[in-house]
């Protein structure tokens, strides 16, 4: 008869085996798999005041929240986030305006804040797209728009966007792939006053207000945010011809959601998720066929890559120690860009540190209309990139080109 242990070690193992194979099979079942990526439902905005924004490390009224409505009759949540400079040069009239608060759109364009973006035409916003889970004011999300703003100058201020996507925060609304686009495309709607089908959702006719210019948006995606900041860049530009934006940076990026969960570790604390599965291929690849949010980040990235004539600064960022995205997945979204490229245009390749390869690759297309750059970092984990140094070393460059 085997001794006790022998027969604790089996039944913990089948146990844990038994656990694993119940939890990828109801992941197959679209509801639960949609809760599982998005985590949408780990919202803190249930017990969590996201009006009371000195919470979240800023200031009285230096938060202009307002709503803003995509398809399906969903009601987006977003902050409009003023840089410390010009919150100090015109704190009285923000502090004393009347009806301060959550508002649509297109009323709360009236505000101090937001006025002071919408009427400076030298002005740019950084509009961030969240990773999944929780809303914008948790964990490192304010300090990354701190660190944003920091950028800002007089001559060329810089101001925030963040937003929920649908069923995130105080959003409205269940994510899916197609949802959370639209909502990317609804905001900037709201912000260019383009002749999109949402443009007139976040229109009054009763009010006007100057609209920004996609030339003076920058989108930042990190995690989850890379695919739904690509993705809206490729349907603002290619779908609904639409101007480009001035920039697309990602941060802690992926190729897709199928290829994805052979590497994803759950907050770098679990195997990759189909690594228990390497010695049966056919069934890895019947559960990636059950995926059904792709999140296919570098089939856009290709299609905007090979459209000639039209503006692309892209800049790709992943840091060596991130445990939960591992950095050869962004690495990925780069071969999409030199398979696309398929030798034209301009490479350049710097090392910084022979023992510790942190380095930096670009590519610049031959009417310099295009160029994208890939940053391999060597700290940063997965939630500390957004708040780096590196990442405001990155938009110093975006705001100096023309």
């Amino acid at each position: 008869m085997a001794p006790t242990w022998v027969k604790q070690c089996f039944w913990t193992l089948a146990g844990t085996g038994a656990v694993y194979v119940l939890s990828v099979l109801a992941l197959t079942i679209p509801v639960l798999q949609r809760n599982a990526t998005y985590a949408h439902n780990i919202n803190p905005a249930y017990w969590q005041n996201l009006s009371n924004v000195e919470q979240f490390g800023f200031v009285h009224h230096q938060v202009q929240p307002f709503t803003v409505r995509s398809t399906n009759n969903v009601t987006l949540h977003a902050w409009h986030i003023l840089p410390a400079h010009l919150y100090r040069e015109h704190k009285e009239k923000l502090i004393n305006q009347p009806d301060f608060g959550l508002k649509p759109f297109d009323e709360a364009a009236e505000s101090v804040g937001l006025r002071l973006l919408l009427d400076e035409p030298n002005a740019k916003v950084v509009v961030s797209f969240h990773g999944n889970a929780a809303h914008i004011g948790s964990s490192h999300r304010p300090a990354t728009y701190q660190q944003l703003l920091s950028t800002s100058t007089v001559e060329q201020p810089v101001h925030v966007v963040a937003f929920d996507y649908r069923g995130f925060g105080m959003s409205t609304g269940t994510p899916n792939e197609q949802g959370v686009i639209d909502d990317g495309i609804a905001v900037m709607s709201a912000l260019c006053g383009s002749p999109d089908r949402l443009a007139a959702t976040n229109r009054s006719p009763s009010l006007s207000h100057s609209s920004l210019q996609p030339s003076q948006i920058i989108l930042v995606g990190q995690s989850l945010g890379t695919f739904i900041s690509t993705a809206t860049y490729h349907e603002w530009t290619i779908r609904l011809q639409q101007a480009p934006f001035k920039a697309l940076i990602l941060l802690a990026s992926f190729s897709s959601l199928t290829k994805l969960l052979d590497s994803y570790s759950i907050k770098g604390f679990t195997p990759p998720l189909l690594s228990p599965l390497t010695q049966y291929p056919y069934v890895q690849n019947w559960i990636r066929r059950r995926i059904h949010d792709k999140w296919d980040t570098a089939s856009r990235i290709k299609e905007m890559l090979t459209l000639p004539n039209m503006k692309l600064d892209l800049s790709i960022m992943h840091a060596k120690d991130d445990w939960e995205i591992p950095y050869h997945e962004g690495y990925m979204n780069w071969l999409a860009v030199e398979e696309a490229v398929n030798g034209t245009g301009t490479f350049t390749s710097t090392h910084e540190d022979l023992f510790y390869p942190e380095f930096t690759k670009s590519w610049v297309s031959d009417d310099g209309v295009k160029m994208v750059r890939w940053d391999k970092v060597r700290h940063g984990g997965h939630n500390r990139l957004p708040t780096s140094e590196h990442l405001k070393v990155i938009l110093y460059d975006i705001l100096e080109r023309q």
